[in-house]
């Protein structure tokens, strides 16, 4: 029979490694993300034609490069286990977050990753179901090229993500009980790793005790500093954006069709954008006190649980440290309240390097060990 249409009830994402040493078809293997809001992914092909004397039109039309596969979608933000699965670095909270947030991203950990956008059968939640025509559309060898984080008074903190693949696969039926061939391939050749199978786990809603339904803006604790001449402490910040863009150069080679490695592209610079209604002058300063102004600003912001009273548990922190003001800007009118915005800027580092960048915790219940890690 078929369907008349896909709505956002049938649908559940999840995230995989592209070629662990064993099948994902057991416990922790392929991790289900919470809380997605949007899915998107499209590919182009570029063409080159092939063209001589003697012919008016082209007697071929040859691919040179392999074609580009973009995705992204966004989510609620939790309690940083998403962040977790998506391979940024996360410590748990009460641990210490002093490893940057692209750690793993750096040394190849966990820098690649499948996405699997599964789809039920119509008429059915996702959450509860993975019978006959479960379907799937799977983006293989993702890497993130940008992830940035929002939050606004009056709406719920929110995460967007944009990828880079390889590969896009479509499934009409993944009900084999000894799995099926994953997306990835082998970016030397282009061929599927076809000793790499998958099995997706069923569904669920993921809620519960131990984690957030979702973050308010009502229980985020954010102070700026390094602002010039306004009392942070007497600021109303309305909303702010923090962007990391992991662009990357695609490294090819001859004897490949396929581009080798996508290293990110340093120095890699990350963006905290910010808007207030003001308050009190804090203090006198001037521009040009700036330019001999060493001092680098620290940024704690904290989202706690949902609880009366504002005292819930801490669910994430992200920490954004070493940054420096590149923007400020004033501005009023008759009838509206009096408004402020800043921009910073900081480098994201290494491992090593842990006086500034984005450190990121959450306080979610580590994964269980994916089979074949």
């Amino acid at each position: 029979m078929a369907r008349n249409r896909t709505i956002y009830n049938v649908l559940a994402l999840y995230a995989s490694q592209v070629a662990p040493t064993g099948q994902q078809t057991g416990v922790g293997a392929i991790q289900q993300l919470s809380r997605v809001q949007s899915f998107d992914e499209d590919f182009s092909r570029s063409f080159t034609d092939v063209n001589q004397y003697g012919n008016l039109a082209s007697i071929d039309r040859l691919e040179v490069e392999a074609p580009t596969v973009n995705a992204s979608f966004s989510y609620y933000l939790t309690d940083g286990l998403n962040e977790r699965l998506l391979g940024l670095t996360t410590a748990t909270t009460g641990s210490a977050s002093n490893a940057s947030i692209i750690s793993g991203l750096l040394t190849k950990a966990t820098d690649e990753k499948n996405y699997y956008l599964m789809i039920a059968d119509e008429g059915n939640d996702a959450a509860g179901y993975l019978k006959s025509r479960t379907g799937v559309i799977a983006v293989g060898n993702g890497f993130i090229t940008s992830y940035s984080v929002s939050a606004a008074v009056g709406d719920i903190p929110t995460a967007s993500v944009d990828l880079e693949g390889l590969n896009i696969r479509i499934y009409n039926d993944i009900n084999n009980v000894s799995g099926t061939v994953g997306p990835g391939i082998n970016a030397s050749n282009g061929q599927l790793l076809t000793g790499v199978k998958f099995s997706l786990p069923a569904a669920t809603s993921m809620t519960g005790a131990n984690i957030p339904n979702a973050l308010l803006p009502g229980d985020i604790v954010f102070t700026p500093t390094g602002l010039l001449g306004f009392d942070a402490t007497d600021l109303k910040v309305q909303d702010f954006t923090l962007t990391m863009d992991l662009a990357r150069t695609p490294l090819q080679r001859i004897g490949s069709r396929f581009a080798f490695a996508r290293e990110i592209d340093f120095p890699l610079t990350a963006t905290l954008e910010m808007n207030a209604q003001v308050g009190d002058i804090g203090s006198t300063g001037d521009l040009s006190s700036l330019l001999c102004d060493t001092n680098l600003n620290n940024f704690t912001i904290t989202m706690r649980k949902p609880a009366c009273g504002g005292t819930g548990a801490n669910a994430l922190t992200y920490e954004f440290k070493g940054a420096k003001l590149t923007s400020q800007n004033f501005s009023s009118s008759i009838g509206d309240n009096a408004t402020m915005s800043a921009t910073f800027e900081v480098q994201v580092g290494s491992a090593q390097q842990t006086d500034r960048g984005i450190f990121l915790s959450g306080s979610y219940n580590p994964p269980p060990t994916p089979q074949g890690a």
